[in-house]
């Protein structure tokens, strides 16, 4: 399957774009987990969790921002 290119709607990546899998229907995997960046380097950073939303005008398919986890 090919990789394809998607943006971050909300929560502390808004705006980024990265590469994700496509499924078996070749749309983008439906949900992604990405680390956050912390301050302290001996601290635990969260997940950052988006999911699959819609495509854009411009044919972009975007994920949006549903939380974080430990």
């Amino acid at each position: 399957m090919p990789d394809i290119r998607v943006r971050l709607r909300g929560g502390p990546q808004d705006g980024h774009e990265v590469t994700v899998s496509a499924d078996s229907s070749g749309k983008p995997v439906p949900r992604i987990s990405l680390t956050a960046r912390v301050p302290n380097p001996e601290a635990v950073p969260p997940q950052l969790i988006y999911e699959r939303a819609s495509r854009n005008r411009e044919g972009t398919w975007e994920f949006r921002y549903v939380g974080a986890e430990t």
